[in-house]
């Protein structure tokens, strides 16, 4: 699949999130991603630069609209992507879910919310265990990113799985 025929089908398919993706449907997408978020970066440095003077931070307004209206698009890719390597598409969320859920089973656990308010922890005496809570939180989420990227990465059966007939090359 051509780069140009990648991107169009993602953009074409950008709300669909039943059915396969190839791999080059879906890396061709995220490489005009980038490519597309470090213009609207450019942009933004030439048409909001900060002024510290005024008072002025940097701002980016290009760039989070570039980020708000691809998001939906590269979601679906992605969850397409997926199906492809015949996994469903809720593994998509799985670099912000498993530090998320991790974080707050900690901090449930840490905190004991059963327990009494008097004797409900604070940061002054639980410190480390936050530091602790917060690294593998931090860890696990790393290792679920790498482990989606490999995911994504893989190659897709070429044959019909339960999301579908193989997506074309």
């Amino acid at each position: 699949m051509s780069p140009h025929r990648a991107i169009l089908t993602s953009l074409r398919k950008f709300a669909r999130f039943g059915g396969r993706a190839s791999r080059a449907e879906y890396w061709w997408f995220v490489l005009a991603l980038v490519i597309g978020q470090l213009v609207a970066g450019m942009a933004d440095d030439l048409l909001f630069p900060a002024d510290p003077e005024r008072g002025l931070a940097d701002r980016h307004p290009v760039t989070v609209f570039f980020i708000i209206v691809t998001l939906l698009p590269l979601l679906s890719a992605g969850v397409r992507r997926l199906h492809d390597v015949n996994r469903r598409g809720w593994w998509i969320l799985l670099p912000a879910g498993l530090p998320l859920a991790l974080t707050l089973i900690s901090f449930a656990l840490l905190l004991g919310l059963s327990k009494p308010l008097e004797e409900v922890a604070t940061f002054s005496n639980t410190g480390p265990q936050i530091i602790a809570v917060v690294t593998v939180a931090a860890l696990s989420g790393v290792g679920s990113a790498i482990y989606l990227i490999v995911l994504l990465a893989r190659a897709g059966g070429g044959k019909p799985n339960r999301f579908g007939p193989p997506p074309e090359a």
